[in-house]
């Protein structure tokens, strides 16, 4: 069995680290009010040690999350011979209009802000890809046709 690869860019990875120093600190405010909640007495209808209760597991469990992916994501970064790869940014044109597009792991990606995933039908398709290369891209709506102008 093989193991997924889960990729960041540094950005992304950066990201994590700060997500996961933020939550460590909120998690004993949240215990605080939990313990202060299941003081006012009858737990059954105690709503506040409900909620806490439940907001805490919330957090344990992110934190889990969140070491996982540091100890086991790949930080990558774009390859600097010219080829798309996860940290590259790739201008592209269909010929009417051009776009830009950061490739990044497919925990990062945000297609309203032009973050592709590697495994998105497009950022896919890019991977591997120079200047001048045109690749015909399989998405929801169609084929499109994109020529790659810039790769950084």
């Amino acid at each position: 069995m093989s193991k997924t690869v889960i990729r960041f860019t540094k950005e992304g990875f950066e990201r994590l680290k700060e997500e996961l120093a933020e939550i460590v600190v909120k998690r004993p405010q949240v215990l605080a009010r939990m313990v202060a909640a299941r003081e006012q007495g009858d737990l059954s209808e105690n709503a506040g040690y409900h909620a806490s209760r439940d907001e805490l597991a919330k957090i344990d469990r992110r934190i889990r999350e969140l070491k996982y992916l540091i100890r086991t994501g790949q930080v990558v970064s774009g390859q600097s011979d010219g080829q798309v790869s996860v940290g590259s940014i790739v201008k592209v044109t269909n010929g009417d209009a051009e776009f830009v597009y950061k490739i990044v792991g497919q925990l990062e990606a945000d297609p309203v802000a032009g973050k592709l995933s590697e495994v998105s039908p497009i950022g896919s398709a890019l991977i591997g890809r120079k200047i001048g290369d045109e690749v015909v891209i399989d998405i929801p709506n169609g084929k499109i046709v994109y020529k790659v102008l810039a790769v950084s």
